[in-house]
């Protein structure tokens, strides 16, 4: 089972890698810049080690719920990448992005069926995250009659090689990124059985925050959006006239609370990396320099705005 897996995974590999390299060659598409082979060459990294390790080794057992996690996760992408190739909406996959950090977690501690108090508050964290999260764009997302615009482009922009190209570079592509993002919870999960301790308060206060951020900064602005008269005006008032992007200050705060559940590793603070990673993809590697641009261009007013509120974090300044 493991060298049938073992194989269809390096299959798989090599057509991503392939296909960068090939439609590097094509400068229109902006595809293949040197960000985007650092994933299949992480999970490459992490695939090697997991083969070439002793199953004696004290590090095999976390490399190999890793592993698990992520062709987890890989199989219910594929699914839902084949819904999107019916419905002609790639869009979907923001509804399944945090799906797809949560339902290996969960999986992998229903197969262990232990549920210790750790177990259990880990499960609950991250299924609270998840299924919030999803129903949220799902039904953000439900009255929309077309595709998501980000989506939209990409499938104008492969044109007939979209259909298998959207496999690697919408699906694929943020599957390996939240599996990455989510070395922190596989740490949790991999402790197995165990009583509570200190990092499970930090990690309560911790995804409190930023559940309080996400939810109330969502509600807000669906309300703002309900009750405008002018698409122009710019919400800043609540938690938007602390931060410009609340609900992404909460996110990854959230990320920081499921760091802290690896502290109960004792190489748990390896996994750290990722919600720093996280917060800096949030305030400012993709996420909200690219919604900046986007307001900056469409709300007159948001200049303004910029210079009144902090970006990111609340005790920042504008």
């Amino acid at each position: 089972m493991k060298n049938n897996l073992t194989l269809l995974v390096a299959m798989l590999w090599l057509i991503w890698m392939a296909g960068l390299l090939v439609f590097r060659r094509r400068p229109e598409l902006r595809v293949g810049t040197p960000r985007e082979f650092v994933y299949p060459l992480t999970a490459f990294v992490v695939g090697a080690a997991w083969l070439l390790m002793d199953a004696s080794h004290p590090a095999y057992n976390f490399l190999s719920l890793y592993i698990h996690a992520g062709l987890i996760s890989w199989a219910l992408l594929t699914v839902v990448w084949l819904i999107s190739l019916a419905t002609r909406d790639g869009g979907i996959m923001d509804v399944f992005y945090p799906l797809a950090a949560s339902v290996p977690v969960l999986v992998l501690l229903a197969a262990r069926g232990t549920w210790s108090p750790h177990e259990c508050v880990v499960a609950a964290l991250v299924a609270l995250w998840s299924l919030r999260m999803s129903i949220y764009i799902w039904v953000r997302n439900r009255g929309h009659k077309q595709e998501d615009g980000r989506y939209a482009a990409w499938r104008r922009r492969f044109g007939p090689h979209w259909w298998w190209w959207s496999f690697f570079q919408v699906f694929t592509l943020q599957g390996v990124t939240v599996w990455m993002w989510s070395l922190g919870l596989i740490f949790a999960v991999s402790v197995g059985p165990s009583t509570l301790s200190w990092p499970h308060g930090l990690a309560i206060i911790l995804f409190a925050i930023g559940f309080y951020f996400q939810v109330v900064g969502d509600l807000q602005l669906v309300r703002f959006k309900r009750n405008r008269t002018d698409r122009s005006t710019v919400l800043d008032t609540g938690l938007w006239s602390l931060t410009r992007h609340p609900n992404y200050f909460g996110e990854a705060t959230i990320w920081w609370s499921f760091g802290a559940l690896a502290l109960v590793h004792p190489l748990g603070w390896i996994a750290l990396v990722c919600p720093w990673y996280v917060t800096w993809f949030m305030s400012r590697g993709s996420a909200t320099p690219m919604q900046e641009r986007y307001l900056a261009k469409n709300k007159p007013s948001y200049a303004d705005y910029m210079a009144r509120v902090p970006s990111f974090f609340p005790w920042g300044k504008p």
